[in-house]
């Protein structure tokens, strides 16, 4: 998440904090703690606080919909990213897929109303620079971001495959499973994510 948070940074550091969120997830969980209150603490970068989560959905066609779950504070923008492959260039281990800018800051008494349609935005995002397609087999990650490096909502992985089993209102997230010592695919109704996310 560090290229997001921090003044120097890559898309690397993303996938390093998702290790360490998850080690984080698993450390709280034996505890028996909640989650997703977890402050994240970036290598190399300042402390970054978690503001909600992140989940996904499909609309009517069937076409990838970010959605949030605001708990404190806002978001400015999201990205996907999905892990590098040899058949990118050379460089850091994640390649970015997508971005995009809020409008204005999603809070959370807006962000029922900031839905994010990846293939037709509304007119509260505003996308930058070129998308790549979504391809099937490969994992992808979105998240929400802050600006001023302050924030962020919890990563949603997410694959076509798993997309394809989605109907327009049910919203795909992962819970850690504490038997299991990982996480696994939740489906749920947008107003349960929404009531759940910040338990």
């Amino acid at each position: 998440m560090c290229a997001r948070f921090c003044p120097v940074g890559s898309l690397h550091s993303r996938e390093r904090e998702r290790e360490r969120a998850r080690a984080r997830r698993r450390a709280v969980a034996a505890a028996g703690f909640l989650a997703s209150a977890a402050v994240a603490t970036l290598a190399g970068c300042e402390t970054v606080a978690g503001a909600g989560r992140t989940g996904i959905s499909v609309d009517a066609q069937a076409r990838p919909v970010i959605v949030f779950a605001l708990c404190n504070d806002h978001i400015d923008g999201a990205t996907i990213f999905r892990d590098r492959t040899k058949a990118d260039p050379p460089g850091d281990n994640s390649v970015s897929i997508a971005s995009w800018d809020a409008v204005s800051p999603v809070t959370p008494s807006t962000a029922i109303d900031a839905k994010l349609n990846t293939v037709e935005p509304s007119r509260s995002w505003s996308r930058v620079g070129r998308a790549q397609a979504l391809r099937p087999g490969v994992v992808y990650t979105a998240y929400g971001w802050t600006r001023d490096n302050t924030w962020y909502t919890g990563h949603v992985d997410f694959t076509l495959e798993r997309l394809s089993k989605l109907k327009p209102g049910q919203v795909l997230t992962q819970t850690y499973v504490s038997a299991e010592d990982r996480d696994v695919d939740a489906v749920q109704s947008y107003e349960q994510f929404t009531a759940e996310a910040c338990k």
